[in-house]
């Protein structure tokens, strides 16, 4: 054996060895598995697979011209932590119901200053904790979450928080692949409230 041979037989770890494609060999046909059942007889043995699910895509996916417009709005508030059931609570009460809830640190004009709740004092030295509340909405809706929001978490002391207002270009909805103010609406919320005040007049 030549000494090209040798090396190209021997796999060295880390480099890659070429074969030209007339030494590759195809591989055997795979054999189907067989049940030898206990009369000695053998037969197929079926494999059960799991259901197939069907895809949901995006409705508007297959439009290849869709560029959706900016009417919905997520309004970001970042609050001091005893005052989030009150506002969880008041925008639960006007039917907003789609509200995510995280725990943030930082600091603001509050600057890390001493924080006073049910008489008590407390100081940190450089980070706050609060909540940082999220909601999307559609845009005729965003003016009163706002003032909902400042009426249920506003104390008048320096520490209440900021709302920050950011447009969404599009909301999907995982679940059945509803884009725009279907996947934003939820049975009950606030649209459904606007639209069954609504009189109609024949």
């Amino acid at each position: 054996m030549s000494p090209a041979t040798s090396a190209a037989a021997v796999p060295t770890p880390g480099v890659l060895i070429r074969q030209s494609t007339s030494t590759l060999r195809p591989l055997p046909p795979a054999r189907p598995r067989l049940l030898i059942l206990p009369s000695g007889t053998a037969r197929p043995l079926r494999v059960a697979t799991a259901p197939r699910r069907l895809p949901v895509t995006a409705q508007s996916a297959a439009n290849p011209g869709y560029l959706p417009e900016s009417e919905f709005y997520k309004v970001e508030a970042i609050l001091r932590l005893w005052r989030v059931p009150h506002v969880s609570s008041g925008l639960l009460e006007m039917g907003i119901r789609g509200v995510t809830v995280s725990d943030v640190r930082g600091f603001g004009a509050q600057g890390g200053s001493t924080e006073r709740h049910g008489g008590s004092e407390f100081s940190e030295d450089t980070f706050i904790a609060k909540v940082k509340m999220e909601i999307v909405v559609c845009k005729e809706q965003v003016e009163a979450v706002i003032d909902k929001i400042i009426e249920k978490a506003r104390t008048g002391e320096i520490g209440d928080g900021k709302i920050f207002l950011i447009p969404v270009s599009d909301v999907v909805r995982i679940r059945t692949g509803e884009r725009g103010k279907e996947a934003e609406r939820m049975t009950g919320g606030l649209s459904d409230r606007l639209l069954s005040s609504v009189v109609s007049i024949s």
